[in-house]
């Protein structure tokens, strides 16, 4: 097979449209469509269904469109690789995590693990979860820290780290329940902020309809709630210091602790220099602080009632 005949169908398949394709590869229409039914010929299988108004591929196209992805996205970190390698003259690791891992609690991370392992060079990246998986794909991200969801494929490892709690928390002039409905919360719009924001009304018996939603970081609502501008449901990791600083008071913990992260990497890069270590490093990481959850409880019990 002619590596850059696949090369033209794929983008053909990704683009939908023999057209784009053209324009994307700088070459003519008629150039793709010659490519494409030499891989045809070459296959001896039909790709393209030719009596269709739009771009439709038969199943054998679907299949060799499926694995040609793969090939490509290999390829693609193997260059990334290299460009990598050539730019800092030998190996470097690429981290990723989303903006609630990667803000509160990579930075301490990577502080602990640059102790640990000063001879391994790092880059950082900050993103969305779609961002990470992408970039995981093309090689641009080594490893991804991100929060615990369905991941289905199979060049990717998933290890999860230990759990942690989620706590409610507020300025360290509140004592009561009952003052919290003086108070705007603060909202993040997100699966697991529900949860346990639903469980809280429960627990406290009334509903917490002055809202402000946050679209921003945690750390924007945690200088809000130093403020006294309101109080939120977020993950423990991310206030344990400002709540043993006394900057912050928890609230409420809710008993059960079922949340994990979820550390991603293709697993062919498993033996890739320094991956390994640092994944052996953040699933043995401390993400509560050393803190239990009689700990927590105890913080509670001192500060708020």
């Amino acid at each position: 097979m002619d590596i850059h005949h696949l090369k033209i169908f794929f983008e053909a398949c990704r683009e939908k449209s023999f057209t784009k394709a053209a324009k994307k590869l700088y070459i003519s229409q008629s150039a793709v469509s010659i490519q494409i039914k030499k891989l045809e010929t070459k296959l001896d299988i039909q790709l393209i269904e030719r009596n269709s108004k739009n771009f439709k591929l038969t199943f054998a196209g679907k299949e060799l469109y499926r694995m040609s992805k793969d090939v490509f996205d290999k390829i693609l970190r193997m260059e990334t690789e290299m460009q990598r390698i050539a730019y800092y003259g030998k190996g470097k690791i690429s981290i990723g995590a989303t903006h609630n891992i990667g803000e509160p609690v990579l930075p301490k991370i990577m502080v602990e693990f640059k102790k640990k392992y000063p001879e391994i060079e790092f880059d950082l990246y900050i993103k969305n979860r779609e961002s990470l998986m992408r970039h995981l794909k093309e090689g641009t991200v080594d490893v991804a820290l991100m929060e615990e969801y369905f991941i289905e494929d199979k060049e990717l490892k998933i290890i999860e780290t230990e759990e942690y709690p989620f706590v409610v928390v507020a300025g360290t002039q509140i004592f009561d329940y009952e003052e919290l409905k003086n108070l705007k919360l603060l909202k993040r719009d997100t699966i697991l902020t529900n949860k346990y924001l639903d469980l809280f009304e429960k627990i406290i018996g009334f509903n917490l309809e002055d809202r402000i939603v946050i679209n921003g970081s945690i750390e924007t609502m945690k200088n809000m709630i130093k403020n006294g501008i309101g109080f939120a449901v977020l993950p423990y990791y991310s206030v344990y210091e400002e709540i043993l600083r006394g900057t912050l008071k928890i609230v409420h913990s809710f008993e059960k602790w079922e949340e994990k992260f979820q550390i991603v990497y293709i697993k062919e890069n498993s033996e890739k220099e320094g991956i390994e270590k640092f994944v052996n490093f953040v699933k043995d990481y401390k993400i509560n602080g050393n803190y239990s959850d009689e700990k927590i409880n105890d913080l509670i019990f001192k500060n708020f009632e």
